[in-house]
């Protein structure tokens, strides 16, 4: 008597537009089916071709043949755990850990072997009677994905240990899963767009490789193909970078996709479209650009460091030989193996994209570089610095904006109007537009060779008024603000110097009494300054250099004339800044530019920033914007 089985009875997980995919029809379960000619392609065992066999004698006689193979594909170690690379879940379920606790267990022939026997055949076969039943009526999220591809990957290792019934249950299970996967919604909440891409497009790739030999689990990989290149194409910029609202699934996302590449490369397949397969490349350069010095995701400080079995798969099956370059930079050349090729030359490492609202300020690959990450995609700018392999600042840059004493709220997103790098300089310029005409430019500045970082909030209040701006941003973990007793300077420390930051448009001695101070509240650096006037320019110089930081330091604001005539801090506002022996100038229009001077030096610019040679006067242009 054959077995035979009703997933749809199981699942229920059909998508609502099923019926309409099927023509209406329900298709016919894998465990049906086998028993009828058509069924098997021309790789199966011939005993079966015919499908003359009952469902159960039909599975004994697949799993007697059937070829063995790596369950993740010849160019993956399966003892580097591929499903655990970057975490799809926080916290996987009792009994999806338990399935990928057994599928540790497995990935070698000589351990599969051990799933015949009586003791760690009842415990395979408990753990995938629990997950099947828990599983019948879950909503169709990553944690339902993850236990999915563990149960497929343990059936692809040991299916044959078990029994006929159990093991066509399984497969019916999971192909009805994989046919009706949700559709694909760029729109949808990250867990839900990444439990699509696992679902509709890993999971079925992965069937169509471990069952090659049944027609309709083959047949599951031209569409996989298409919902995979769908993730892969509308998720990113053109050149593998996501929004920045979805900068969480970079790693998770690259993990599935690598794992595909993987399965389609032993099986002499391409995974992607071509469109896809190049996104698949660019993602794979932009998850080494946003990679910290300790290996873990920049904007990201509890993520996981990088696997080396995950790095290596990804370049291997996608990166050029300037990526590997790159990643034995960054992460030293125990990290990468040695059979990876490399250029000896490096991709360009700073990066912006206004599509993604994402730009990383990077002075080179290497970990004791600085890296300056900025996310603009949300309410507030989210920034992350690092300095000699140290995480300085990082978190919500916040502001508060007040019009004589009234609070002025915001009346847009943050838009960038100023993206520039070459050998000296990173330079962004983002602009906030606020009620009542009044708006923030903010400027942020990494000087390549220089070392130092410059970041200024520039508020426009529109007319003459008491404005006062005040702007946050959270320290590094253990990072901490050191003031001086009579100066307004501070040092960042971690038990040794790290930093030294100071306030440019604030009196250097805290003994003049104008309005203004830097200073730290719970974790975060708080930069206020009060004036009257029409706007107000609340710069910080951040020295990167912990040696350099910890010699004689001092800065001033500057005089600015036009026409002999001494303009106020409406107009333009110019500071000289000088760290152990060496100095530069700032200089920036507040209002219609014109022909001015500053310190000797003449120009006619928007923003201007050298560095300052003492004591013969001469200037070396670092940055100039003329407007």
């Amino acid at each position: 008597m054959s077995t035979t089985f009703d997933p749809t009875a199981e699942a229920g997980l059909r998508h609502p537009d099923a019926s309409a995919r099927s023509n209406g029809k329900l298709d016919t379960p894998p465990s049906q089916a086998a028993t009828r000619s058509g069924f098997w392609r021309s790789s199966a065992p011939a005993v079966l071709k015919k499908g003359k066999h009952p469902a159960h004698e039909a599975w004994q006689l697949y799993w007697a043949e059937r070829a063995a193979r790596s369950t993740f594909g010849a160019k993956l170690n399966s003892n580097a755990k591929p499903l655990q690379w970057a975490p799809i879940v926080a916290s996987p379920s009792g009994t999806t850990q338990r399935l990928l606790d057994l599928l540790a267990a497995a990935t070698a022939p000589a351990d599969a072997a051990k799933f015949a026997k009586s003791k760690k055949n009842k415990e395979l076969q408990a753990a995938l009677s629990d997950w099947l039943a828990e599983s019948k009526r879950a909503a169709a999220d990553p944690q339902l994905a993850l236990g999915a591809l563990a149960a497929a990957h343990l059936l692809g290792a040991v299916g044959g240990a078990l029994p006929a019934e159990l093991g066509w249950k399984l497969v019916d299970f999971l192909t009805d899963l994989a046919r009706h996967a949700q559709a694909w919604n760029p729109e949808a909440a990250d867990p839900q767009v990444l439990a699509q891409q696992l679902l509709a497009g890993e999971l079925p790739l992965t069937l169509s490789y471990i069952l090659d030999e049944m027609k309709p689990l083959h047949a599951l990989r031209a569409e996989a193909r298409e919902r995979l290149s769908e993730g892969l194409v509308e998720l990113h910029n053109g050149e593998g970078l996501p929004h920045g609202q979805r900068l969480g699934l970079l790693r998770p996302l690259l993990a599935s996709w690598t794992r595909c590449a993987a399965i389609a490369a032993a099986d002499k397949q391409r995974p992607f479209t071509a469109e896809g397969t190049r996104q698949y490349r660019h993602l794979v350069r932009n998850a080494l650009r946003w990679t910290a010095p300790t290996g873990a995701e920049i904007l990201r400080p509890t993520s996981d460091a990088w696997q080396p079995d995950f790095l290596h798969a990804a370049l291997q099956l996608a990166g050029k030989k300037k990526d590997v370059a790159a990643a034995r930079e960054l992460l030293g050349k125990k990290f990468v193996a040695k059979d990876l090729d490399e250029s000896g030359k490096t991709p360009e490492a700073p990066y912006q994209c206004d599509w993604s609202r994402l730009a990383l300020l990077r002075t080179g690959w290497s970990s004791e570089n600085e890296v300056v990450g900025v996310d603009y995609s949300g309410d507030n700018v989210r920034l992350e610095a690092w300095a000699e392999g140290r995480r300085l600042l990082g978190g919500d840059w916040t502001t508060e904006s007040l019009i004589d004493g009234v609070p002025v709220a915001a009346d847009g997103d943050w838009e960038e109007t100023c993206w520039f790098n070459d050998v000296d300089v990173d330079y962004m310029e983002l602009t906030r537009f606020l009620a009542d005409g009044a708006r923030i430019d903010r400027q942020i500045l990494l000087a390549r060779r220089d070392g130092f970082l410059y970041l200024c909030d520039n508020f426009y209040g529109g007319s003459e008024a008491t404005l006062e701006h005040t702007w946050q941003l959270p320290l590094g973990n253990a990072v901490l603000f050191c003031g001086e007793g009579e100066t307004r300077d501070a040092l960042l420390v971690d038990g040794k110097p790290l930093a030294r930051v100071m306030p440019l448009a604030l009196p250097e001695w805290r003994i003049d009494p104008r309005v203004g101070e830097l200073t730290a509240e719970g974790n975060s650096l708080r930069l206020t300054q009060k004036v009257v006037g029409r706007s107000v320019a609340c710069p910080l110089f951040i020295d990167l250099r912990s040696k350099r930081s910890t010699e004689a330091s001092t800065w001033r604001q500057l005089t600015v004339a036009q026409a002999l005539a001494i303009q106020t801090t409406d107009v333009a506002v110019s500071y000289r800044v000088q760290s152990g022996p060496d100095q530069w100038v700032f200089y920036r229009s507040q209002g219609q530019r014109g022909n001015r001077t500053f310190m000797g030096q003449n120009t006619s610019s928007e923003c201007y920033i050298a560095r300052f040679a003492a004591p013969d006067g001469e200037v070396e242009e670092l940055m100039e914007i003329e407007g």
